[in-house]
């Protein structure tokens, strides 16, 4: 999206609403003029925007207001969030009382565009090819949310001081090996201290929590690997406005020269709010010569920016994030920092303790992938039955505990402190609940890294032996998930089904946006706006054997109206003139990565789906639909086919996806997907129905495939509108 239109058109409808004296109809006639330009040719803006400016400029009390409202715009970089901007539906509905259809000057009709990149320009001309356009503005409910952000926003800072003589060191300087500093933070309308680029603290995340407090407690997390800091967690009062108290951390390099990095991360109530990386050069001693570097000596990185929308309801209602997960990819050496952000303690205090893993990771990892594979796609397997046994439990779940545990091993951090002390997690574990959602969130220091994800369905929190002698427990289906009174609860020559993350509790992983990628910055939605019937855009390959029987079995659930693409032409059809409509978009195809251009893909009969695909479909999902990925019986077929397409499902207005993490045989997707639809349909949350179903399907069909599945959404998206009631 073009930022300077975006810029300058908010400019313009905040400056009109702050106009008091009102506009003259030659103002309003050119104004209605540059309206249907827009809208006919919004592609023409080099054109369009002198004209506009012209028309600014000529009037000394807009221009003031438009200029000063561009310069808070040019701070925030036009980003403002997604949901603060309204349909072209519902802004006619506002505008005229119904919706109806916009006549340009030369009779063509317009309705709402399915291809739209930048909604800014359909809402603006709308607004624009009206007469009295100022009073028009001060009406709109949306154009009073936006000002409120754009005059309201406040900054997430960071900085250092000497400790003796309570000054700040300056970024342009490096800090000194072996002598202690403070680490400042606060969060205030002032930017100070380290930033590399303005990104407004998420305020509009908590705009629904306040009630009739003046103030929130935040937790204020510090993790770094380069300096020793005197407490990692420490609180953050928040003020309903204005600055907050400044929270000092003491720090002291233990890196003798080159780059150290800090973490700082922010969170409420085990939500995570923003994230920022500091990376400050260090040098040996004072007036050690300072290496050349196009970098200066202290910087900073927004890494994460929440735009979910929380609300009293939502955290009184709904289940509380116990433990946060932060996955970082480090820059310099390619490995994987993890944080692991504890409530498990039983008050309100944030216990925070991190791992750095190296190459392991990706090998436990892969043998976990690897068991999967061979147990979902071979005939010694579940590549041909649904319907399984012990005899094949038996065979299957002890590989998959034994290479779950290395992971699960790999991941929690040992000997870090009060938390896990030399217990390698055993405490997590007892003080983790069944049910509880465990809550990923994957940041990204720089696009391209981080786009490896972890099977953290596969984690298996037992200790378990290397034996022929190990084999399921036969009373896994007598017992509840924590084994109460289970006589083999703690023979470990015993594989309790129950100990795989997968079958003890919901995990989201929450896609998230760092300071460099949208300028509309997609939301995390928490319903799906469905209307009925419910609308199902289901891609396919035709040479799959069951999906003719799969689509009348959907449409058996509820009131459903399929529209089915077999190739590219007729699923671009679809989306071109549904786009507005769809509530799932399935796609029951093959999928994996290129092997000339090594880049994901999805495959219906005739062609292959890739990124730029989606992005040049330029769809605007208005009802955010859910994306299911139904990945079959393809050799390479995983995660690393899909995760970056995530991206591009998200900005196309997606709510969430659910991918698997192998390929998975076409008798067991077509079950699956149908069960899981059934609970879906009838208004089910979406982690409860994956974790539901997975526990279902182990004790039903003593088939563990459910493992397979996971969610990249929030654990509580459902539909709006039930399809079906229990």
């Amino acid at each position: 999206m073009n930022s300077s239109v975006t810029k300058t058109l908010l400019a313009l409808l905040l400056a009109l609403k702050k106009l008091e004296i009102p506009l003259s109809e030659d103002e309003q006639a050119l104004l209605q003029d540059v309206g249907q330009q827009l809208a006919l040719d919004p592609d023409y803006w080099e054109f369009i925007e002198p004209e506009l400016i012209t028309i600014i400029q000529a009037n000394s009390t807009l221009h003031q207001l438009f200029e000063a409202v561009k310069v808070k715009l040019d701070t925030l970089d036009g980003r403002i969030p997604r949901e603060l901007l309204p349909s072209l539906a519902y802004l006619e509905k506002e505008l005229f009382g119904e919706t109806k259809e916009i006549t340009t000057f030369d009779g063509q009709i317009k309705g709402e565009p399915n291809n739209q990149p930048n909604p800014v320009i359909s809402l603006t001309s709308s607004i624009l090819r009206l007469s009295n356009q100022d009073h028009t503005v001060k009406q709109l409910p949306f154009i009073q949310e936006i000002s409120d952000y754009v005059e309201n926003y406040r900054y997430f800072n960071t900085y250092f001081a000497n400790p003796d003589e309570r000054t700040t060191v300056p970024p342009s300087e490096p800090l000194i090996h072996g002598q202690t500093y403070l680490l400042l933070v606060d969060i205030s309308p002032e930017r100070k201290g380290i930033e590399s680029k303005p990104t407004p603290f998420p305020d509009q995340a908590l705009a629904q929590v306040w009630n009739d407090s003046e103030s929130l407690p935040l937790d204020l997390v510090v993790a770094s690997k380069e300096f020793n800091i005197d407490a990692t967690v420490k609180k953050l009062t928040l003020p309903r406005s204005g600055a907050s108290d400044i929270v000092q951390f003491t720090v002291k390099p233990n890196l003798f020269e080159g780059r150290g990095y800090i973490q700082v991360d922010l969170l409420y109530r085990g939500y995570l709010l923003q994230s920022k990386q500091l990376a400050v050069l260090i040098i040996p001693v004072a007036g050690a010569e300072i290496p050349e570097s196009l970098r200066p000596p202290q910087t900073a990185t927004i890494t994460f920016t929440t735009t979910d929308l929380l609300t009293h309801d939502k955290l009184t209602l709904l289940p509380e994030r116990f433990l946060t997960v932060d996955v970082q990819v480090d820059t310099r050496d390619g490995s994987t920092d993890l944080r692991f952000l504890d409530r498990t303690q039983g008050n309100q205090e944030l216990v925070s303790y991190s791992t750095n893993l190296q190459s392991g990771l990706g090998n436990a990892i892969a043998r976990v992938r690897q068991k999967l594979h061979s147990m979902a796609a071979t005939k010694e397997g579940y590549q041909f039955k649904t319907q399984g046994d012990m005899k094949l439990l038996n065979t299957w779940l002890p590989q998959l505990a034994d290479a779950g545990r290395y992971l699960y091993r790999s991941l929690l951090p040992e000997n870090k402190g009060r938390t896990l002390g030399e217990d390698s997690g055993e405490k997590l574990r007892a003080a983790l609940k069944p049910d509880s959602v465990i809550q990923v969130n994957p940041i990204n220091p720089i696009l391209g890294l981080g786009k490896a994800t972890i099977p953290w369905a596969l984690l298996y929190e037992r200790k378990v032996m290397t034996s022929k002698e190990v084999h399921v427990c036969e009373e896994f289906l007598n017992h509840d998930i924590d084994c109460t009174d289970c006589p083999f609860k703690d023979n470990y020559k015993v594989v309790c089904p129950h100990a795989f993350w997968g079958y003890r509790y919901a995990i989201e992983q929450l896609p998230a946006w760092t300071s460099g990628e949208l300028s509309q910055t997609p939301s995390l939605v928490w319903q799906i706006a469905n209307n009925q019937p419910l609308y199902i855009n289901f891609n396919v390959w035709r040479d799959f054997r069951f999906w003719k029987n799969h689509l009348p079995k959907i449409e058996q659930l509820g009131y459903v109206k399929m529209l089915v693409a077999e190739e590219i032409m007729e699923l671009e059809n679809i989306w071109a003139t549904y786009s507005s409509d769809l509530d799932i978009v399935y796609f029951y195809c093959h999928g994996g990565i290129d092997e000339t251009e090594q880049l994901p893909y999805l495959q219906l009969s005739d062609d292959k789906i890739s990124s730029n695909f989606l992005e040049a479909c330029e769809v605007n999902w208005q009802h955010r639909p859910l994306v299911l990925l139904n990945g079959c019986a393809t050799g390479d077929y995983g995660p690393e086919s899909y995760i970056s397409l995530i991206d591009d499902f998200r900005a196309a207005g997606a709510s969430g996806v659910i991918g698997t993490e192998c390929p998975v045989p076409e008798l067991f997707a077509e079950l699956y997907a149908i069960i899981l639809l059934k609970r879906v349909f009838r208004g089910e949350p979406l982690g409860r129905a994956m974790l539901t179903v997975r526990r279902e399907m182990l004790q039903q069909n003593l088939n563990p495939l459910g493992l397979v599945y996971s969610l990249y959404a929030p654990y509580e998206i459902a539909l709006a509108r039930a399809l079906a009631h229990n």
